[in-house]
């Protein structure tokens, strides 16, 4: 009887501990948003979205596996028409968290990759491009196990034609702008560690 009223109260005090403070060691999640081309041709904006995979390595870094796909938009400066070109990614991302296991949990963070992309010419062919990107996001944590993300990041490719332009020597990159949802899991372990200290700092 005791024994169960023990581990009763160790989930209650765990629960309260994650929904206050404790962020995923391992989750997954997705992601809507923007992108904006970054280029000789004139920006456009075009819809882009992720699957990603985070696993937590220690209190202020984690490792994400991001997969993209979308559109990269842009105009003609001369003649203003819109187009665009289909991109697809696959990301190694590093996070560096600003205030580990806060409810808040805001990062910067580093990338590389590749990325296939196909302009909007019948006559182009798609070509693959190694990237490499930078950016900020901010994780909400409204449950434990779930988080409201924001971010925003910046691709540098090594090529100039990503908007079907074979001139241009700059390399083209773009800017994106998201929102999205993680649900997290945790370890036994992981969940021991958390309560030890929820403990200790009483």
């Amino acid at each position: 009887m005791h024994r169960n009223l023990f581990l009763i109260l160790v989930i209650i005090i765990g629960n309260s501990l994650f929904s206050q403070t404790l962020p995923g060691k391992f989750g997954f999640g997705a992601d809507l948003g923007v992108s904006i081309f970054q280029g000789q041709s004139k920006p456009d904006v075009q819809p882009i979205g992720d699957a990603k995979v985070r696993l937590g390595i220690f209190d202020f870094f984690s490792v994400v596996g991001k997969f993209s796909g979308g559109w990269v938009g842009f105009k003609d400066k001369n003649t203003n028409l819109r187009n665009w070109s289909t991109v697809i990614a696959g990301e190694l991302q590093g996070e560096f968290h600003i205030v580990p296991r806060s409810r808040s949990d805001a990062y910067f963070f580093i990338s590389a990759g590749m990325i296939h992309y196909q302009p909007n010419i019948p006559t182009y062919m798609g070509k693959n491009t190694p990237t490499v990107g930078f950016g900020l996001g901010l994780n909400m944590y409204v449950k434990h196990f779930l988080s409201i993300d924001f971010s925003t990041s910046y691709n540098l490719t090594t090529r100039g034609d990503f908007d079907g332009n074979p001139s241009t020597k700059d390399k083209d990159g773009f800017i994106t702008l998201k929102v999205g949802l993680s649900y997290y899991f945790y370890d036994k372990e992981y969940v021991r560690q958390a309560y030890i200290r929820g403990r200790r700092s009483k």
